[in-house]
């Protein structure tokens, strides 16, 4: 593994942890799409390695086709590339990530079908929690 942090951002230990146990990895496609809300097609959770390259990319995206746009009634509705990681996907163009701006620490948001951003879990520890099914 190369590194606790991408683009400036400090993994979360529980991922950190679940990647060296092997438990950062799709669970049943059912499951998936109750913590999601959407069918996955071919999820991937991504590698440190895969973290890094797909994170280098991030940084030049610009444009709501991409980033979403804010939104009260399902927040946060649009990411930052800059306080963000992406760590996975559900298929072609359907990637969750890590949001930095919370205080809190990061929450795990998703970008559904119609390009908004939300929120599947306020960490990544409840992530993996629902994950088990």
């Amino acid at each position: 593994m190369n590194s606790n942090v991408i683009n400036g951002l400090p993994l979360p230990e529980a991922l950190l942890a679940a990647m060296r146990e092997g438990r950062w990895a799709p669970p049943d496609s059912a499951v998936l799409a109750k913590v999601f809300g959407e069918q996955p097609e071919e999820p991937s959770f991504y590698t440190l390695d895969q973290m890094e390259f797909e994170n280098r990319h991030w940084l030049a995206r610009t444009g709501p086709m991409f980033l979403g746009t804010p939104d009260a009634a399902q927040p946060p509705g649009d990411l930052e590339p800059r306080s963000s990681l992406i760590v996975g996907d559900l298929g072609p163009d359907m990637p969750f990530a890590l949001d930095y701006r919370p205080a809190v620490g990061p929450t795990v948001v998703y970008r559904k079908a119609d390009g908004k951003w939300v929120m599947v879990a306020p960490s990544i520890d409840q992530l993996l929690a629902r994950l088990k099914g």
